[in-house]
């Protein structure tokens, strides 16, 4: 069975390391049948990897400044 990566746990990782999961997921995606719990789940990590990889891509926002 195919586990869910969590945000949590993508916390952290690098872009590449993300970039990398993302094409492993993708591969994974492929050989699974519809409506089974393992494409849910692969499907589910999948968006969590991209959401993961849209945060890094944003600057941090900054403090408002204090006039």
């Amino acid at each position: 069975m195919i586990t869910l990566l969590t945000m949590h746990e993508l916390h952290g990782l690098t872009a590449q390391e993300l970039g990398e999961l993302h094409q492993l997921f993708s591969m994974l995606l492929i050989e699974t049948e519809p409506d089974t719990p393992d494409r849910r789940n692969i499907l589910a990590s999948l968006e969590n990897i991209e959401r993961a990889i849209g945060c890094q891509a944003r600057p941090a926002a900054r403090p408002a400044r204090t006039r």
